[in-house]
């Protein structure tokens, strides 16, 4: 029996048993009952897989509620209703503690396949586009790399993005003032693949190019990047910055292999 599988079966059981849509029982309580079980586990995304059970049987107990009683809407004075809301935030909120990859490892899986990679970027940083592409070129047989130079004169470059955003495996984001500047990549680009790593499992390498404030991005801050802040790759020798981009392929390659 798989890990995961022994995991879920063991949330399920806790679930019927020891968590009750009571309204004598505030979510705050049950919550706690949920923490001290959660101990039982080490590794962040066992944590993760049981959080993730967890909550899918209180969505699926809550619309059920909600079907048979309130034609499927809120009830903001049902007492059922404010509890089952309660009991999901905190249950993200425990979610959130976990590291980034931890919690991608339960997301939602699209029904497409994804085993590409997408780098979004600012055209300002596209020298340092190049230097990676180098790398990762020994390996064009086997990871299919996605940036902007793809789209074709005539295409409909947004619906090109949105396609190639599809088959995500490994979102590369270049960070640097030029690429938080940027409205496109904030307004459209970016939520689309923030979607695609909360709910479809991908996965975001961030590389900090250049000084910049990323981390007041609440949506950007969450994910761990591959070099310290303080060390951007403009600070950077030769040699560093080359083994920054070998750990990139080397990080790629293993998500893309083991489908994490």
């Amino acid at each position: 029996m798989q890990e995961e599988e022994v995991i879920r079966k063991e949330a399920s059981y806790f679930f019927n048993r020891r968590l009750n849509f009571s309204t004598d029982i505030r979510a705050i309580e049950q919550f706690k009952r949920l923490k001290e079980r959660l101990q039982d586990f080490y590794a962040p995304e066992f944590k993760a897989i049981f959080l993730d059970q967890v909550e899918r049987l209180v969505v699926e107990r809550y619309e059920a509620h909600k079907a048979s009683k309130h034609h499927g809407h809120f009830d903001p004075d049902c007492l059922q209703d404010n509890y089952a809301e309660e009991l999901l935030f905190y249950l993200k909120q425990e979610l959130n503690t976990l590291p980034a990859l931890a919690r991608q490892k339960v997301s939602g899986k699209s029904n497409e396949s994804r085993d590409s990679v997408f780098v979004s970027y600012s055209a300002t940083d596209k020298a340092y586009l190049a230097e990676i592409k180098k790398h990762f070129k020994p390996f064009e047989n086997q990871i299919n790399f996605w940036d902007n130079n793809k789209i074709l004169p005539g295409q409909n470059w947004k619906a090109e993005i949105q396609a190639a955003i599809s088959k995500t495996k490994v979102i590369i984001l270049l960070l640097s003032a030029d690429f938080l500047a940027s409205d496109f990549i904030i307004s459209d680009e970016l939520p689309a693949l923030l979607k695609a790593a909360e709910k479809d499992g991908a996965v975001i390498l961030s590389v900090i190019l250049r000084p910049c404030l990323f981390e007041v991005v609440d949506e950007l801050k969450r994910f761990q990047t591959m070099n310290p802040a303080n060390i951007p790759v403009l600070k950077m020798d030769p040699i560093e910055r080359e083994e920054l981009y070998v750990n990139l392929v080397r990080q790629t390659k293993r998500i893309l292999r083991e489908g994490i």
